[in-house]
């Protein structure tokens, strides 16, 4: 593994112990999350990206999102 991938995987270890949303409180729509990992980005993604670093379910899309998009 690469120092990427590990940083990675730390914080997906943290945000999923200490933020696990189940209900999805307060989440994006899909399409922010869908423009953030295209790398479509400004101010409001910006507010996206904060979110995500606080809900484990946002961050599984985003990752999963992030696999799909990868060239």
């Amino acid at each position: 593994m690469d120092w990427e991938t590990d940083l990675i995987d730390a914080l997906e270890a943290i945000v999923h112990r200490d933020f696990p949303n189940p209900h999805r409180i307060g989440c994006p729509v899909h399409d922010s999350l869908t423009h953030l990992a295209a790398g479509i980005g400004d101010a409001p993604s910006a507010l996206v990206l904060a979110h995500i670093r606080r809900c484990a379910p946002c961050f599984d899309e985003l990752k999963e999102l992030r696999t799909k998009t990868k060239p």
